[in-house]
């Protein structure tokens, strides 16, 4: 778990603390290999040390949609806790945040990481095309990365190259978040995260050896990408399945408007509950909107 905590994070460490207020709204398409595309935005809300974000989901069996209730996920950093408020049905549920490892903990974590026999060789190029403009007022530029995944015979991870070509912003609030890193007194700052996805529910069993070259980037946030990802992934029965798919992100919409403290906190009048629910519950396809 720790592992892949530590990956979610990346870019929560990349920039100087900024104490502002934010709101962003991205959406998403991807294209699948039968040519299905789907698609679904969603909105972010930063305030001091404290995230909102809205949603609902839904689940699709062909005759339509069936979604869940509203909700909203609060994340409070300073406390080290996330909440689900069920705005439909006025609940909410309380989350304690993973706690991270000890400093000894981490460096053995590191250290057995560097034993693992398997390796995934990870090299990332780079291309400044040196083309600038401005999304949202902030100064956006243009880069396209050519990334591939190469793991030895017997590691658990799926072999994969992407494609992207796309404009990158810095989005310093994101900083503000810091605190819901259980990594972040043993990460340095870094600008790109790195996919370590094994295969299934396999253990990752291999080290990484990161290769990269071209500049380093400006701008860690995707503004307006598109990424052709080609992917071979292991069956349980050792077979390969091989698939190539498309994802297009943009941000539809930024502000730095000063935000109401009262929506990153549990509405006065819910009722507390141990869980929220908030997933439809019949059979289908989950999706957001």
């Amino acid at each position: 778990m720790w592992r892949v905590l530590s990956i979610a994070f990346l870019g929560l460490t990349s920039l100087p603390m900024l104490a502002s207020d934010l709101t962003l709204t991205t959406s998403f398409e991807s294209t699948g290999p039968t040519g299905h595309v789907m698609q679904h935005s969603s909105t972010l809300m930063i305030h001091d040390q404290r995230s909102r974000a809205p949603g609902q989901n839904y689940v699709g069996n062909g005759q339509g949609k069936t979604y869940g209730p509203r909700f909203a996920i609060i994340g409070q950093c300073d406390l080290k806790q996330n909440i689900t408020v069920d705005l439909d049905h006025q609940m909410y549920s309380v989350y304690s945040l993973p706690k991270g490892p000890t400093r000894a903990e981490y460096e053995a974590a590191v250290a057995k990481t560097k034993e693992q026999p398997e390796t995934l060789t990870i090299t990332i190029e780079v291309v400044d095309t040196g083309e600038t403009r401005l999304i949202f007022g902030r100064v956006a530029h243009h880069y396209k990365i050519h990334s591939k995944r190469e793991p030895s015979a017997g590691a658990n991870a799926e072999k994969r190259e992407e494609f992207t070509d796309g404009w990158y912003i810095e989005i310093p609030e994101y900083q503000q978040l810091r605190g819901c890193n259980p990594f972040a007194e043993f990460e340095g700052p870094k600008t790109q995260s790195v996919d370590l996805t094994s295969s299934g529910s396999q253990p990752i069993n291999y080290r990484i050896i990161l290769k990269s070259s071209g500049p380093a980037m400006t701008g860690s946030y995707r503004a307006d990408t598109v990424t052709t990802t080609h992917a071979w992934v292991k069956n349980t029965d050792g077979s390969v399945h091989e698939y190539t798919d498309t994802r297009k992100q943009r941000i539809t919409a930024l502000s730095t408007d000063r935000l109401d403290p009262a929506l990153f906190d549990a509405p006065p009048g819910y009722a507390r509950v141990s869980e929220v629910k908030i997933n439809p519950t019949i059979r289908g396809r989950t999706g957001q909107r």
